[in-house]
Parts: C-alpha cells; structure tokens; sequence
C-alpha cells in the first residue's frame, strides 16, 4: 500500500477551509443541476446532479468547478503524476455520489441519506481536517490528492520537462 505521508509529496498540504470551500461549491452545483433540469423532467435532474456528483474532479483535467474557482486541483498520488480520469473521479468522489444519490430519491434515499451519507460525509470532513496528509477516504481508495494551484505553479516545469525559453528575453 502506498505511503500516504505528506513528507512523500513535493507539494504542502492544502488548508481543509480551502477544500471545504471547494466542496461546497460543487454541492451547490449539484443542486443547482438537480433543480433546474427537474423542471424539465425529473429523472433528468437526478441524472445529472449524480453523473456530476461522480464525475466533477474528471473535469479540467483534475479541477473541479469548485476546485478552480478555490484555487485547487486532483493530482494522483503520491507518484503526483497522471491525468485524473473519469474512473479516478468517480473513484474518489463515491461519498459524494452515494450522497447525491440518496437525496434524490424520495423517502428510502432521504433516510439513508441521514444514515449513510451524512455520516460518510462528516467523516471524510473529519480526515481532511486530522490527517497529516489532507487525505480523505477517496483520496485513498483512488490514490489522489488535492493541491494547491499556487503551488503547482510555485514549482514550475517538471525536472523531467524542459522549459521553452521565451523569444523575448
């Protein structure tokens, strides 16, 4: 099993304020999704808010519509390279998606919503703030981390990569 320590990762650990932020973004998003396209046709809506639920960190290679308007991204971890697919999205974000599906299901998901998904939610919260890593339970199962923008940048080019001068220098 991969060492999930923050001394493995060139990148510091994100403030969990930052990723709570990011999060809500995206929950916000999702019932946003699910409202809208009910109007239409209420399969649709549910439809939506849970392929969003489980596909969101897939978007923008690794970011997020709240992730990008905080400042953060997905990486995979703790080999901190490789795209965030799809399958890495719906991986990490199982919590997420088991939520939205439960709160868009009358009555019998409403009730393991408040069994389940609260509790698996407020956990994940938990990690994120208590683990040295930053680390949630989908981090783990999918091998990623969440990162700060400002330290992607901060790094630059990858030793492995080289920098294109700039013509104008």
């Amino acid at each position: 099993m991969a060492d999930f320590s923050i001394h493995n990762s060139k990148y510091p650990k994100v403030h969990a304020v930052d990723r709570y932020m990011a999060k809500g973004l995206d929950v916000i998003l999702i019932t946003v999704i699910a409202l809208v396209l009910s109007v239409l046709w209420y399969p649709l809506g549910a439809l939506g808010a849970i392929l969003y639920a489980f596909f969101h960190d897939g978007l923008n290679n690794g970011a997020s519509v709240g992730k990008t308007i905080i400042g953060l991204k997905v990486i995979r971890s703790p080999e901190e390279d490789g795209p965030v697919t799809w399958r890495v999205s719906a991986t990490r974000n199982l919590s997420v998606g088991l939520f939205t599906i439960f709160a868009v299901i009358p009555m019998i998901g409403w009730i393991l919503m408040f069994l389940i998904g609260i509790p698996l939610l407020i956990f994940e919260a938990y990690l994120i703030y208590n683990l040295e890593s930053g680390h949630r339970l989908g981090d783990i199962i999918a091998g990623t981390r969440v990162v700060s923008l400002r330290a992607l940048n901060k790094e630059g080019a990858r030793p492995d990569e080289e920098e294109i001068p700039d013509p104008n220098e």
